[in-house]
């Protein structure tokens, strides 16, 4: 029988599929436990804001009625938290939607986005469903640091996107604040900065600097943000980007009617109007990266210095033995080689008592 789809074929062998973490309740089927700590997913452990679900309980009794296409609240509440106009901002389902929306906007088939490596791996996914190339440029070792002057002078004529993760997945790491400035002001016209910003909110290094003021100089930039980390809302699938207006309305040409349900609308809203419970989320990864810093240290293993709620290091073994035996005894992190980094586990921090469980069977592992 003839393929009747051989371009469609084509661009499906170059897609790598995502490769979620695995889910509490798929580990209570597989090996029949019910003890089960999560630290694969960077995830906020202390769930969501109280304040967001008695949203979604109040909101339940509308779920009959389509929700607000534009979102009008939420996104009037963001931009005056930013300082910025409302215009500005799209929500998406999740920042994986508008990953996707960007690159049909702003990539035709053959041209190329470039970003660095390693890092999150929905970029490439996103270019390769619009027919485009990625090219990527390794992260400098042994600290994971950017080197942007080499992605400099590699941009070619077909360059129409760059993705930069800050702080990075799966290494933590961030850009100096006047360093993606002057890499910004240095690119040639016609080129699009996507600055994925999903755990800006746990950045406390005053060298770091957002998005937010490069939009404001009307520079190329977006920068993508979502509701799934510090704010717990991970499983309604809710997230946004800020923009010059012009990009946000291009954006708004392709993007789905009703793209984000009503309960996750409501209960972004209250979550972010919720400053106790972010402080709080805050403190419990500040608490939790030392504890793990600490009680690697002790094992003789030093992780990636981390400006996010996980860590990456390098455990000097097979990344998927540590992955198998910590499933077996209910704790499931994120084995490196699906990063390209056979050695290495990425670890989401967790409550004090999960990040003890983890290390004491970590150690047993190791001996």
């Amino acid at each position: 029988m003839p393929d009747r789809y051989p371009r469609l074929r084509s661009c499906l062998r170059l897609i790598k599929p995502y490769i979620p973490g695995k889910s509490r309740e798929a580990i209570a089927r597989e090996l029949g436990l019910t003890d089960i700590v999560k630290l694969a997913s960077n995830e906020n452990p202390l769930g969501p804001s109280p304040l967001a679900l008695e949203a979604i309980g109040h909101h339940c009794q509308e779920i009959h009625y389509y929700p607000d296409s534009n979102g009008y609240n939420l996104r009037e509440a963001l931009a005056k938290k930013q300082g910025i106009k409302k215009e500005q901002i799209i929500l998406g389902n999740g920042s994986d939607e508008l990953i996707g929306l960007l690159t049909q906007a702003y990539l035709q088939p053959g041209e190329e986005a470039v970003t660095i490596y390693p890092t999150f791996s929905e970029y490439e996914i996103a270019v390769r469903k619009a027919g485009g190339t990625i090219t990527y440029f390794p992260l400098e070792r042994p600290d994971f640091n950017y080197n942007l002057d080499v992605i400099l002078s590699h941009l070619t004529e077909k360059t129409r996107l760059v993705f930069i993760c800050s702080p990075n997945n799966p290494t933590g790491t961030i850009i100096p604040w006047q360093k993606i400035t002057q890499f910004i002001e240095k690119l040639p016209a016609g080129l699009l900065v996507v600055l994925d910003e999903a755990y800006v909110e746990y950045v406390a290094d005053p060298g770091y600097g957002c998005s937010i003021r490069l939009i404001k100089q009307h520079f190329p930039v977006i920068s993508l943000r979502t509701f799934s980390k510090i704010y717990g809302l991970a499983g309604l699938r809710i997230g946004y980007a800020i923009a010059p207006e012009k990009i946000i309305s291009d954006l708004n040409r392709i993007r789905d009617p009703f793209n984000v349900n009503s309960l996750a609308q409501a209960a972004a809203l209250a979550a972010l109007a919720d400053e106790q419970h972010l402080k709080k989320s805050l403190r419990l990864v500040e608490k939790g990266r030392r504890q793990l810093t600490q009680g690697l240290a002790a094992m003789g293993l030093a992780p990636i210095p981390s400006r996010a709620n996980f860590i990456f290091l390098d455990v000097g073994i097979n990344s998927q033995k540590i992955f198998t035996q910590l499933l077996k005894k209910g704790i499931i992190i994120r084995s490196g080689d699906i990063f390209g980094f056979p050695t290495f586990i990425r670890v989401t921090i967790g409550t004090e008592q999960q990040n003890h469980r983890f290390l004491e069977a970590l150690a047993g592992i190791l001996k």
